[in-house]
């Protein structure tokens, strides 16, 4: 994971199908170099706000228009700590060279409230390993809390509790199912959806990828996610597999 980071595993631990890893980059400059080329992009969605500034640009008439529409589209610059850390979760596990991640919709289209903190999985869709594809749901924290874990990991909003929701609960995986099928429009996406159901109903909804990345710039150790992780091992039943990556 995160070759281009070149980051080293500095812990990891399994039981039954949940595994847990914490790595550490420690180049500081490769580190802000993947943050300007790739999570900058992500976490600012240029994919779908190029064209838009391209299509208001060619409305513009005169000088005037013009210099609105530049200042309009710079609008919205405030770079919020929690979609930092989902946008660098987004990346590093879709640069993942051992499996191909692919996320058919940027999450930030969602919103409706400048400043808003979206409900909801942070993480929807899919892992292809070779020829076979399922739904990947998961959570992303951002902490720079000195305790271990981090207050992000426990209580009623922390990763843990969120995480056993996504296992069992049949309620949030139909909406999360209607959601990101919803935004599967082209025939690659639609056929990756149809092979990832095709799998979630032979198993009863229970064949997904869970994963909860923790997005930390203190000092690794296995005490930020060890705990949450083996007692999630009696909710998470094979075939469902349950990552924490730290």
């Amino acid at each position: 994971m995160i070759a281009e980071l070149f980051a080293e595993s500095y812990y990891s631990g399994s039981l039954g199908s949940i595994k847990w890893q914490g790595f550490l980059v420690r180049e500081a400059e490769l580190f802000r170099s993947y943050m300007k080329r790739h999570v900058r992009i992500r976490v600012r969605d240029d994919e779908e706000k190029g064209p838009l500034s391209v299509e208001l640009s060619s409305m513009a008439t005169t000088g005037m228009e013009t210099a609105f529409v530049a200042n309009f589209m710079e609008a919205d610059r405030a770079e919020r700590s929690w979609a930092i850390g989902e946008a660098l979760a987004e990346c590093i596990m879709a640069d993942d060279p051992s499996r191909q991640i692919i996320w058919p919709w940027n999450r930030r289209r969602d919103l409706q409230v400048p400043n808003a903190s979206l409900p909801g999985a942070d993480l929807v869709g899919f892992c292809q390993e070779g020829e076979d594809v399922c739904f990947v749901f998961g959570e992303v924290k951002t902490s720079s809390q000195r305790r271990a874990p981090p207050q992000v990991m426990l209580g009623a909003k922390g990763m843990e509790r969120q995480l056993a929701k996504l296992a069992v609960n049949t309620d949030t995986k139909w909406t999360l199912l209607y959601w990101i099928r919803a935004r599967c429009r082209t025939a690659e996406r639609e056929s990756l959806f149809r092979a990832a159901a095709k799998r979630f109903i032979q198993s009863g909804g229970n064949d997904i990828l869970l994963v909860g990345m923790l997005m930390r710039d203190t000092e690794p150790t296995e005490r930020d996610v060890a705990a949450q992780a083996k007692s999630l091992a009696d909710k998470v039943d094979a075939p469902a597999r349950l990552e924490i990556v730290a």
